[in-house]
């Protein structure tokens, strides 16, 4: 079920960075490796040279850091199939290009959310 006040619960408890919070960093995969963490927000932008780009922040879970990380096209529909929310765990595992291949290998896991109850 669709809760639209995610976001808005996610920023109140501290999961969350509100729109004036910046980002520490953007990840690189290549340099950083695996990246683990709250999803913290999704955000969009085009680039003029390759269109439409989608992000994802997550803060870390050793460092408290808050990241931005590409998404490719398929951790994209990955994110999607699981359903992945703010306030979700994940855990984005860099495999690199493997010999003969063009993209680079990844595994996603997301972890849901469980709302507090009182």
């Amino acid at each position: 079920m669709f809760d639209k006040f995610a976001k808005l619960r996610a920023i109140e408890s501290g999961q969350a960075i509100s729109s004036t919070k910046s980002i520490d960093r953007n990840w690189k995969f290549e340099q950083d490796g695996n990246i683990m963490g709250t999803i913290i927000d999704f955000n969009s932008f085009t680039h003029q040279l390759y269109g439409e780009q989608h992000t994802v922040t997550v803060r870390l879970a050793e460092s408290d850091e808050l990241v931005s990380a590409f998404l490719s096209g398929w951790l994209q529909e990955g994110l999607h199939r699981k359903q992945a929310a703010v306030g979700d765990l994940i855990l984005i595992m860099f495999f690199g290009k493997q010999a003969g291949e063009r993209f680079n290998r990844y595994h996603l896991e997301i972890d849901k959310a469980q709302l507090e109850r009182f």
